[in-house]
């Protein structure tokens, strides 16, 4: 009796102790599902007047479908930053130490969203460097620190006046939501990490018409927030993506962008190219299963005026003309095979800009400025 009296008390003890209030989740609503409504169910839908528009309408109202009945809601989470995280972002700078500048910033943004259990938001930035400097894949590498989803978008095809980044009505034949909204609806963050490759370089067919102009909204936090995307016609929450813009040159871009953006300057210094071409064998090898011993410092140094670009092809056939003399490890003669296929010579294309640059000096030197200044035929003429 007295043994049934206890488990009782116990039992009611136990009852009495109030639950542990799960945290809030941090996220945020990437859509209003009355929007969705009222494009579904209401008013002012427009008829499609030829078979091609019948067609989009009809990929416009599954689209708006897939948001009314997604099984995630309109939910998406936000990157919260935490310890390990850090760890993960500190890494980079072994891998990728041309870079120490910018995950600097991006630690102590981190370091300070922890301290207030905030998620973590960061302006729109642009990597200013040579070609081949490493850029894009330090996004990638960003984006997999963060653990979220990443788009890269090359600037130089898009001739339009942006539907790469707003989408295209459903009134043509082509049209379909930008890939701006298309990454927000099919990821579970919202925060993902877009790369506007080369932002310079954008050659609309019409030059009234530049893609730059979307850009306007899209950088700016007030207007990202309510992005409608021409196809989708549904505000987005557009405002925590992680925009990184890479760019040799900034002079073409108006004013008004490069305000938006914090430029960091990307330069390779020789001292840190014998770490980023060893990351690069790790990654490569890796692909293959582990399958090489790592190169010594003095063959790593025979490819050094290669950019990390060219490097991270030129393992893998190196790695396959290895393995045709049934060696595990990399030869200079290997390299030299690689270089041959890739058409990478003394003076080709896989030079690193800073190298580049020391070579034209030093012929400059040694031909004196009266022969570089000589007048061109025009000039005689």
């Amino acid at each position: 009796m007295t043994s049934k009296i206890s488990r009782a008390r116990r039992t009611r003890a136990v009852a009495a102790v109030p639950p542990v209030p799960l945290p809030e989740p941090i996220g945020l609503h990437l859509f209003d599902y009355h929007d969705v409504d009222r494009r579904l169910h209401g008013d002012g839908i427009v008829t499609a007047t030829s078979d091609d528009e019948g067609h989009a309408q009809a990929r416009q109202r599954a689209l708006w479908n897939r948001l009314y009945q997604d099984e995630r809601g309109s939910w998406r989470s936000l990157i919260v930053p935490e310890a390990k995280m850090i760890a993960r972002l500190a890494a980079l700078d072994r891998s990728c130490p041309q870079f120490a500048a910018v995950t600097a910033w991006i630690v102590r943004a981190v370091t300070l969203a922890m301290a207030g259990g905030q998620a973590l938001r960061l302006d729109p930035c642009v990597l200013l460097g040579a070609p081949g400097v490493g850029k894009s894949y330090y996004a990638h590498r960003l984006a997999q620190a963060f653990g979220v989803s990443h788009l890269t978008i090359p600037m130089n095809l898009v001739t339009d006046r942006g539907t790469w980044f707003s989408g295209l009505a459903p009134i043509w034949r082509a049209s379909g939501p930008g890939k701006v909204a298309q990454l927000l609806i099919d990821s579970s963050c919202a925060s993902p990490v877009i790369v506007i490759d080369e932002i310079e370089k954008a050659s609309p067919l019409n030059p009234s018409e530049t893609p730059i102009n979307v850009l306007h909204s899209l950088l700016e936090r007030e207007n990202a927030s309510r992005f409608t995307d021409e196809f989708v016609e549904v505000p987005l929450r557009a405002d925590h993506i992680i925009w990184i813009a890479t760019a040799n040159d900034l002079s073409p871009l108006p004013p008004s962008i490069v305000d938006r953006l914090i430029a960091f300057e990307i330069t390779l210094e020789p001292s840190q190219m014998l770490a980023i071409q060893r990351s690069l064998f790790d990654e490569a090898n890796a692909a293959t299963g582990g399958l090489f011993v790592a190169p010594t410092d003095a063959l790593l140094q025979q490819v050094m005026a290669q950019t990390p670009r060219a490097m991270s092809r030129l393992w893998p056939i190196a790695f396959g003309f290895a393995c045709m003399e049934g060696r595990r490890h990399v030869t200079r003669a290997d390299l030299g095979q690689a270089e041959a296929v890739l058409r990478l010579g003394s003076a080709g294309k896989g030079q690193i800009g800073f190298l580049s640059e020391m070579t034209t000096k030093r012929m400059k030197a040694e031909t004196g400025e009266a022969q570089l200044r000589a007048p061109s035929p025009e000039r005689r003429r």
